[in-house]
C-alpha cells in the first residue's frame, strides 16, 4: 500500500513538473530586436501595458515595416485605439493652430503584478517614434514615482532606423531615471509623453550644459537652451496644403521650430508619433514602490568624540607601556 502511495505521488509530481515547464514556456517573452543594427533588445513582456491619450488632439495610424508589428497588441496605437499594429500621435494636425497634447503609459497591466519599474544604472525604458531622418518630432517626458510626477525632460534620440524608406522609419529615445532625479532602486508607476510647446527649450542638468540635448523642459522658453536641429532642405520648396515651403529650420533652431509655408503660416513640429515603449532588456519590476532611503552620517556629539578620545589615549598608552617594559 505504502509502495502505491509512493508511486502515485511520484507520478503526481512528474505529472506537475511537466505541466509548469509547459505553462512556464508558454509565457515565456517574445524578443524584439530594433535599430539599425538591432543593438536594442528587449522582451515584449517588457512593453507598457497600459496607455492613454489625457489631453489635446491624436491620430491612430499604421506605421510600416518595423520589428514592432510582431508585437501588435503592445504597441500604443492599440492599447489607446484598440488598433493593433498602430501609432499614436499626438499634437496632430501637423500644421495649423498649436495643440498641447499628451499621452500616459504604465505596465499597471503585468499579469504577475509586478507594476513599477526600477530604476538601474544605465538606460531604463525605451521611446520609438515613427518619423523621418532630417527632423525629429520632439517630445517630453515625465516620470511618476512614490512621491509624484516629475517635471518633464527632454533627451535627444540615440538613432534613427530606415525601414519603408531611406528617410522614413523610427527615432529610438533612451532615457535613464537617474537623469530625472531617481536614485537606484526607486520605482516609477507611469510616464507621461508631452508635445513641445512652440518655444519650449531645455535646462540642461550637470554636464550637459551647451548641448541643447539632455535637461528639464521650460515650456514657456524663458530659461534654457534650444535644441539643436534644423531639417535641412527635405521640405524646401515642396507645396503643402497651406502652401509652399520656404525655411528649412537652420542648423541652430529649434528642431520642432520653423516656418512652414508662406506667408506667416507656420508648422509647429511638435507631433510626436509613439509606436512603441519597453523598458530596458535587463529591466527589474516590483510588486510595491519602492523609495531610496538614505544612509544617515555618523553623528559625533561630545560624549562620543570624548569616548574616541579616551580610547585613542589609552591604546596610545598601552603601546608605550609595553615599549618601555621591553627596553
Amino acid at each position: 500500500m505504502i509502495r502505491k502511495l509512493f508511486t502515485l505521488a511520484a507520478g503526481t509530481l512528474l505529472v506537475y513538473a511537466f505541466l509548469a515547464a509547459s505553462l512556464n514556456t508558454s509565457s515565456q517573452a517574445a524578443q524584439l530586436t530594433a535599430g539599425p543594427s538591432d543593438e536594442f533588445i528587449f522582451d515584449t513582456d517588457n512593453a507598457v501595458t497600459d496607455a492613454e491619450v489625457l489631453s489635446g488632439d491624436s491620430v491612430t495610424f499604421g506605421h510600416g515595416h518595423t520589428p514592432f508589428i510582431n508585437d501588435p497588441d503592445n504597441n500604443v496605437g492599440n492599447l489607446t485605439d484598440n488598433s493593433p499594429g498602430t501609432v499614436t500621435g499626438i499634437g496632430e494636425p501637423q500644421y495649423g493652430t498649436f495643440s498641447d497634447s499628451s499621452l500616459q503609459a504604465s505596465w499597471s497591466s503585468r499579469p504577475n503584478g509586478d507594476t513599477f519599474l526600477v530604476n538601474q544604472p544605465g538606460i531604463d525604458f525605451y521611446i520609438f517614434e515613427s518619423g523621418n531622418n532630417n527632423n525629429i518630432d520632439t517630445l517630453a517626458v515625465s516620470a511618476t514615482g512614490a512621491t509624484g510626477a516629475t517635471d518633464f525632460f527632454y533627451e535627444q534620440p540615440i538613432n534613427f532606423t530606415p525601414t519603408t524608406s531611406s528617410d522614413v522609419g523610427y527615432w529610438t529615445f533612451g532615457y535613464d531615471l537617474s537623469w530625472l532625479g531617481f536614485e537606484d532602486g526607486e520605482t516609477i508607476e507611469s510616464l507621461t509623453i508631452s508635445n513641445f510647446s512652440t518655444v519650449a527649450t531645455v535646462n540642461p542638468i550637470a554636464g550637459a550644459e551647451g548641448t541643447g540635448n539632455r535637461g528639464f523642459v521650460d515650456f514657456s522658453g524663458n530659461t534654457g537652451e534650444k535644441i539643436e536641429g534644423g531639417l535641412g532642405d527635405r521640405f524646401v520648396g515642396t507645396n503643402q496644403s497651406c502652401g509652399l515651403v520656404t525655411d528649412n529650420g537652420g542648423a541652430n533652431s529649434n528642431s520642432y521650430h520653423f516656418s512652414w509655408c508662406d506667408p506667416g503660416v507656420k508648422n509647429w513640429d511638435t507631433d510626436p508619433d509613439i509606436i512603441y515603449i519597453a523598458a530596458a532588456g535587463d529591466a527589474k519590476f516590483s510588486t510595491s514602490h519602492i523609495v531610496a532611503t538614505p544612509v544617515p552620517e555618523p553623528e559625533f556629539g561630545a560624549m562620543p568624540l570624548l569616548g574616541l578620545l579616551a580610547g585613542v589615549f589609552g591604546i596610545s598608552s598601552t603601546v608605550k607601556f609595553k615599549q618601555k617594559k621591553l627596553a
